[in-house]
């Protein structure tokens, strides 16, 4: 996962991972964003916005035309961040037998 993703962003508090984003890009057209993630002891103190902004000033991201991403139920954060919901896309998956 993590070598093949174009930029990961961590946040540390001494030796433990405690926040997580990554993403990947063509770098011109489209990027998306992963797993961010953070840790429940540490959420509510702009850590979550911290990844998504770095996550979004790297090069990689930075000149894509749209970024995409997909939430379960964090989609406000996301809208506070510039993020909008869109009704012209639909997301479509493809599961695979294990």
């Amino acid at each position: 996962m993590l070598r093949r993703s174009d930029v990961a962003v961590t946040a540390w508090s001494r030796q433990q991972l405690i926040g997580f984003g990554r993403a990947s890009s063509d770098g011109t057209f489209r990027a998306v964003l992963w797993d961010v993630v953070v840790a429940a002891p540490h959420q509510g103190q702009g850590l979550g916005h911290r990844i998504v902004t770095e996550l979004l000033h790297c090069p990689e991201v930075r000149d894509a035309e749209k970024v995409y991403l997909m939430t379960t139920n964090s989609a406000g954060f996301y809208r506070r961040l510039g993020f909008d919901s869109t009704h012209r896309q639909h997301l479509l998956v493809l599961h695979r037998p294990d």
